[in-house]
């Protein structure tokens, strides 16, 4: 009994030590830290956000980075503590800054413990200071074509934001065409739906314009379709002639009308009836089957049917 209790002891310790050791990887997964001796030890700490102050109303600032890379080089025991807790911060101070393109500036850590130095990596960047400019433009509700069912048109799209206020720069801001609502699904259409949709503006040979800020940055769009089809009689065409001996009582199709759907209205207005071809040449039977017989359009255009073969009954006689 006792033995049992040990083995219960020492698989619950072995558990724990399990949970542990994910518990610590997953603290210190955005860190790496070198050396093993509590002297001199250093540590790269990623994806640290990078705050940039300055006149956020005023001035608009292109090339700064989201996120940085920080190496902390210390005592082993403090560039781990300091690794996880992140009490620091890195900072870009633009407050005195002039509007001007491609300038140098410094990046620097706030916020260290004692014995802690920190390096920033990249410790300098190059931006672009603007006067901020915000106008409202009218979003563009957009579906690619190639997404919609043969027999399916767009019948209304709309967003739910109409409009949408961009910030920029004054040239970048003048360049802007149209504001497009994009959804991403690649979902073939066939019913009304609603999806989110990205908004991305567009200069006038409709390349994207990157350095702006649009808010919000997606709506929700509504997709409603319209259905192009009718419905149209089908008509057997018979091929060849019956052999010598055999007279035609009757050839019938298991159904006498087909619904169509059409890539347009135009395409649909044209097309009058369905055809399905049923070669006489060989048969021989008072009564035979066809099955499977493929139906087509006499006009020789593109359609799509819910019936798209058929069953073809014939009837003869011998003389």
């Amino acid at each position: 009994m006792r033995l049992k209790e040990n083995n219960q002891l020492k698989l619950i310790s072995f558990l724990i030590a399990i949970l542990l050791f994910i518990s610590v990887n997953e603290n210190f997964k955005n860190f790496s830290v070198l050396g093993n001796s509590d002297n001199k030890s250093t540590a790269w700490v990623t994806e640290v956000p990078l705050e940039a102050e300055y006149d956020k109303d005023k001035l608009y600032v292109v090339g700064i980075p989201n996120t940085v890379s920080v190496k902390l080089s210390g005592s082993l025991a403090k560039v781990q503590k300091e690794s996880v807790a992140r009490h620091f911060k890195v900072k870009l101070n633009l407050k005195n800054a002039q509007i001007g393109d491609d300038q140098k500036v410094k990046l620097e850590i706030e916020g260290l413990e004692s014995g802690l130095e920190g390096t920033v990596e990249p410790g300098t960047i190059t931006i672009s200071i603007r006067e901020k400019v915000t106008r409202e433009f009218k979003v563009t509700p957009t579906v690619k074509k190639e997404r919609l069912l043969i027999g399916y048109e767009i019948e209304k799209l709309s967003v739910n934001n109409e409009t949408v206020k961009i910030s920029g720069d004054i040239d970048s801001i003048n360049r802007i065409h149209e504001v497009r609502a994009e959804s991403a699904t690649r979902t073939k259409l066939s019913k009304n739906t609603k999806e989110e949709a990205k908004l991305v503006a567009y200069d006038s040979n409709y390349n994207k314009i990157e350095d702006i800020q649009i808010e919000p940055g997606s709506t929700v769009m509504s997709i409603e379709l319209k259905s192009l089809e009718k419905e149209v009689p089908l008509e057997v065409n018979t091929i060849g002639k019956l052999p010598t001996g055999y007279d035609l009582i009757s050839v019938t199709a298991d159904v006498s009308k087909v619904t169509i759907r059409a890539e347009n209205q135009e395409t649909l207005d044209r097309i009058t009836k369905m055809l399905v071809d049923v070669d006489l040449s060989d048969v021989k039977e008072e009564t035979e089957e066809r099955s499977n017989l493929k139906i087509y359009s006499k006009e020789d255009l593109r359609v799509a049917t819910d019936t798209p073969i058929v069953k073809v009954t014939i009837k003869v006689r011998k003389k």
